[in-house]
């Protein structure tokens, strides 16, 4: 997941219509005189409006058309905007185009990133995996500590077989998911941080709340927002689904998962991706819902990239599938969000999945409404719509309702 760090844009709430003058300003504003010179030959003016954001500094927003192409224009304000200390951002209300200058230019400070801090939360996320993954597999996570203590490496040697491939399957998946974020948003000019893993060194889980990476910069237009926003989960299926099919034909491990086995857990369900392949390339198996749970941790592992992959891809505010939604709809995104967090608390009050709650107050926590770029008018292109499509059916591909089944 990539989140922004800096504060919510001020365009999330629609243009005011006609908002009176106030009485405070001088009968001749000249920083309005010195926006409307910056605005020749980019702008054909047809009304423009002032005010003031609470917390924030003065916005004058001018309505019309636009003479040049939206990308070429927002270049060319940022270049005149930057002397007056405004910043530019392009929209469009009611069918006329909007160029909205806010106060203020936007922070460069450099990333002061501890490489130090990345890699301790790095290798403790490793050993909470191995942990929790030697556990799935039948070796719970207090045993192996005292075994480490008593130097019984009889016990430790199977904890590390099964809990290692597990490890470094899961998090090599979610590696590639947040440096497909990384990538992306470098190519775009974009200031991000590297990823932060986050260790959960909690029973019946998974040892790991993922991995997040920073957006330290606007995100200039809907192509960025694109490209940033759906490169992490096709990076992180490109490794997932191939270590899925590996760990399949793997042999299968002699301990039972018995933290699953407390919860009742006893299959888990494939989504129509993952039982394709696995019915392309292994016809003979037969009950792969089961196969997967007491299979080789790889497979386990691989399974849990895909699901989460799907959570990421929900169409939810700052959610990889939030963004994508914004860039494909525009403020049409924002009703698909609402309906899709409302369909998250139904599936975790009817019991589909309790875990459908906590990913519904992630998205309300984080915002559901995903804020503009700073160009709204960019089109996308044909090539990024068509993907987009794409990504929307393999969404419903790879997410399943219920996750885990009992009996």
């Amino acid at each position: 997941m990539s989140l922004p760090e800096s504060p919510a844009d001020l365009t999330g709430a629609p243009l005011p219509a006609d908002p009176a003058p106030p009485d405070d300003l001088p009968p001749v504003d000249p920083r309005l005189l010195a926006l409307r010179a910056a605005l020749a030959g980019i702008m054909t003016v047809a009304g423009e409006y002032h005010g003031r954001q609470p917390n924030q500094g003065r916005i004058y927003i001018f309505r019309g058309k636009l003479t040049q192409p939206p990308q070429s224009a927002f270049a060319l304000l940022k270049e005149r905007f930057h002397p007056l200390d405004f910043r530019p951002m392009l929209s469009n209300e009611r069918g006329e185009d909007a160029v909205i200058a806010i106060e203020g230019l936007d922070s460069e400070r450099p990333i002061r990133t501890r490489p130090w801090l990345h890699l301790a939360l790095l290798l403790l996320t490793v050993l909470t995996t191995t942990a929790m993954g030697a556990a799935l597999t039948g070796i719970p996570s207090g045993e192996i500590l005292r075994a480490i203590q008593a130097q019984r490496w009889h016990i430790v040697w199977p904890a590390l077989r099964d809990g290692l491939p597990f490890s470094l399957t899961l998090l090599g998946i979610l590696g590639v998911h947040e440096m497909g974020h990384y990538v992306a948003a470098r190519r775009h000019g974009i200031r991000v941080t590297l990823p932060f893993f986050i260790p959960l060194p909690l029973p019946n889980s998974l040892g790991t709340m993922g991995a997040v990476i920073f957006i330290k910069s606007p995100l200039h237009n809907r192509r960025a927002l694109f490209d940033v926003g759906l490169a992490g989960p096709l990076a992180g299926l490109l490794v997932a689904l191939p270590l899925y099919l590996i760990g399949l034909g793997m042999p299968q491990t002699v301990g039972l998962p018995l933290s699953w086995i407390e919860m009742g857990i006893t299959r888990v369900s494939n989504p129509p991706l993952l039982s394709a392949l696995a019915g392309w390339v292994y016809p003979e198996i037969t009950n792969l819902d089961r196969v997967v749970l007491y299979g080789h941790p790889m497979a386990l592992a691989a399974w849990f990239g895909v699901l989460l992959t799907g959570l990421n891809l929900l169409p939810l505010g700052q959610f990889d599938g939030g963004h994508v939604a914004y860039a494909l709809l525009g403020r049409r995104a924002w009703p698909l969000a609402y309906a899709t967090f409302a369909l998250l608390i139904v599936l975790g009050v009817m019991g589909a999945w309790i875990a459908w709650l906590i990913w519904a107050l992630i998205g309300f926590f984080t915002g559901l409404r995903h804020p503009p770029p700073q160009d709204d008018l960019t089109p996308l292109g044909w090539w990024r719509v068509a993907l987009g499509v794409l990504t929307a059916i393999l969404f419903a591909l790879i997410i399943v309702p219920v996750p885990f089944y009992t009996g």
